[in-house]
């Protein structure tokens, strides 16, 4: 009996035992990340250990760091492996779920979270965008439709069932290849998600989408939805689409900071039934600081202010609260089952001999074992952004230096940034979107 049970639980704790703090493992590569050596971080990245619970956050933050690092196409492939990975963790195995229950929800291969699953799609499209191919730009944006409705059926009342900057993007794509009905819904749709995302994240409605609605409303003779949103929005001039189609566009995105990452809050306590100690640990975000609130972008003499057009803390935080009743429950059905097994092992020890030290050591490991097994799960997507902003500048066709003043609180020019050769067409959008990460991204690890 001894053998039988001390083997298999210090098997159990030394497989979990790296679980709790996988966000440690970041700090290297984070630093480098502010300094702007994505090259380097990309290399710290390759060093590590990454167990195959573990490959889709590998992949994920492997495609980031190769988007950061300018390589576009290598980005995409990665981001290809990472939905192929995905796929194959669609449901998770009857092993793995069992495995869970006994000893914690890090030994679990990560699926990623829902907004994380469509973040890969938006990327995509992204560095698609970047590279000039709008249609492969499209197919992503189909596949954002496709992920958005699989979670809708899937869990209905999650806070997350839409994205909007998504949305605002799959628009935008739709309208470059001019097919405007498509757009129009695509608009449509990210009107109705910043809606919601005023309620459940405080950030508005773009002021250039409202302009898209407009736009795109009065081009395709929906006069009472123009008038509709022309009151709504209480704006009377817009640019028009004959107007606009004889310049050119850019297209800002700022991706600000880095998201949230995932610490442990944990409890021992004794169990009043059974007298034994037990462990209860869940994850919490903590928000990592960036002194940027947003941007001005500058032209040709030309400007303007980015938005708030997705806030990934945000959305971070509040998947999270809604899952955290089923974490808790999970938590504390592991907690009775370790107290129900190290008070079984005691009998046993009792049984076998009062004055058996091996029974009583077995009687402790198993104890012990439930202690230690008992970690919260704090992987996540650390290269995610914390909020991404947005600005739409049209201008006339030509080569342009792009000025742009990331800004502070009180308006305060907290950097500026330079981007030359920036070639606009006419008729086109050209799209320019830059990581920003702040010399201090990560807070100190504070005991909880």
């Amino acid at each position: 009996m001894r053998a039988k049970l001390i083997f298999p639980l210090a098997t159990l704790a030394l497989l979990c035992s790296g679980c709790a703090s996988y966000s440690d493992s970041f700090s290297v590569i984070e630093s480098d990340m502010a300094a702007q050596r994505f090259g380097a971080a990309l290399e710290t990245l390759e060093r590590q250990r990454h167990p195959q619970r573990d490959r889709l956050l590998y992949l994920l933050n492997k495609a980031m760091l190769e988007r950061m690092n300018g390589d576009y196409a290598a980005s995409n492939r990665t981001f290809e492996a990472a939905k192929t990975r995905m796929e194959e963790l669609r449901g998770l195995s009857l092993r793995e779920q069992g495995q869970s229950l006994f000893i914690n929800d890090a030994t679990r291969s990560y699926a990623g979270e829902e907004f994380e699953q469509v973040l890969v799609h938006l990327y995509m499209a992204l560095n698609y965008l970047q590279l000039g191919e709008r249609i492969d730009a499209r197919v992503e944006a189909l596949q954002v439709d496709e992920r958005l409705r699989e979670i809708t059926q899937r869990l209905p009342e999650n806070r997350y069932t839409e994205d909007a900057l998504a949305r605002y993007l799959t628009g935008m794509i739709y309208e470059e290849l001019d097919e405007r009905s498509d757009a129009m819904i695509a608009y449509r749709k990210a009107y109705e998600a910043y809606r919601r995302y005023g309620q459940n994240y405080s950030v508005a409605v773009p002021e250039s989408l409202k302009h898209d609605l407009l736009r795109l409303s009065q081009q395709m003779g929906l006069t009472e939805e123009m008038r509709q949103y022309k009151k709504d929005f209480r704006i009377e001039r817009w640019m028009s689409a004959d107007e606009l189609a004889e310049q050119g566009e850019l297209i800002f995105l700022l991706h600000n900071g880095l998201a949230p990452i995932r610490r442990e809050h944990a409890v021992t306590v004794p169990d009043p039934a059974s007298g034994h100690i037990v462990r209860i640990a869940v994850p919490h975000y903590e928000t990592r600081p960036t002194p940027v609130t947003g941007a001005r972008v500058v032209a040709g003499g030309a400007g303007a202010q980015a938005e708030l057009a997705e806030d990934i803390n945000a959305i971070a935080v509040k998947d999270l609260e809604a899952k955290m009743p089923a974490i808790t429950a999970r938590a504390l059905a592991r907690a009775v089952l370790k107290a129900q097994m190290a008070k079984a092992a005691r009998e046993n020890a009792r049984q076998q001999n009062q004055n058996n030290a091996g029974a009583a050591v077995a009687a402790m490991a198993v104890e012990i074992a439930g202690l230690v097994t008992e970690r919260a799960d704090t992987r996540s997507w650390l290269t995610l952004p914390a909020r991404i902003h947005l600005a739409r500048l049209p201008l006339p066709p030509g080569t342009y230096t792009v000025k742009v003043d990331l800004l502070g609180d009180d308006g305060q020019i907290v950097s500026t940034q330079e981007y030359a050769n920036m070639v606009i067409r006419r008729g086109a959008k050209t799209y320019l979107s830059p990581h920003w990460i702040p010399s201090t991204v990560t807070p100190p690890r504070r005991s909880r």
